[in-house]
């Protein structure tokens, strides 16, 4: 029995890739002097890792050597400035979707891939986080607390639940190869949003249910 709804924030509950790609492009471009469209399209090709494997990818493809430690530090800060320049709206269906899940008693959570304190902001303003019991991100600090099982143990602390019982009752619904990847090597559920990835890939990773949008999400966790 699913007790709780974990989702990742970008393409998922709120609609900024786009935006993110593009403004991704500018500072690249302004930081590094690298073509926008190229760093445009590794962003994309690379979208469901973390901002330094992209960052790190384009400086090798471009010949810029930069230690591994100074990458890390210049993701951080881009994907600190993507989140400040960028501001995406919730998909049309999210909110009315997380209230129902609240009035049918599930526990919501929010494991992102972006800064914690960009996360936080984020769901402040499109108005996701009075339904939202708790959320997750990068914390520049910690480089090894990410999405994945990192993200997930702190959230079955932060329920007081014992681990393996808090990975049977919950699903994680994400929109790329690392929200259905990461469930996945846990033996957790998952659902994916397509449209970031198309329906027929997110099923070759191995997601339990792909659907357009979260209006039917109520319904799918039903037969999980």
């Amino acid at each position: 029995m699913i007790k709780y709804v974990g989702f990742d924030k970008d393409g998922t509950l709120i609609d900024d890739v786009n935006g993110y790609k593009k403004e991704w492009g500018k500072l690249v471009n302004l930081k590094f002097g690298i073509d926008k469209e190229d760093a445009e399209n590794v962003f994309m090709e690379l979208i469901e890792g973390p901002t330094s494997l992209q960052l790190s990818t384009l400086l090798q493809k471009h010949h810029l050597d930069l230690s591994q430690s100074e990458v890390f530090k210049q993701a951080e800060e881009l994907a600190y400035h993507l989140g400040e320049n960028f501001k995406g709206n919730a998909f049309p269906e999210v909110l009315t979707t997380l209230k129902k899940l609240k009035e049918k008693g599930y526990i919501v959570f929010v494991s992102s891939g972006q800064q914690e304190i960009i996360t936080k902001e984020d769901l402040e303003r499109t108005g996701l986080m009075q339904y939202v019991d708790y959320y997750v991100g990068i914390r520049p600090d910690q480089p090894e607390f990410k999405k994945g099982e990192p993200h997930f143990r702190d959230v079955a602390k932060y329920f007081g639940v014992d681990f393996e019982t808090f990975i049977k009752e919950t699903v994680y619904v994400g929109d790329t190869l690392v929200d259905v990847e990461n469930p996945k090597q846990l033996e957790m559920r998952s659902v994916a949003r397509s449209g970031t990835l198309s329906k027929g890939k997110l099923l070759e990773l191995g997601a339990d249910f792909v659907i357009p949008d979260l209006s039917t999400l109520p319904e799918v966790l039903k037969t999980l």
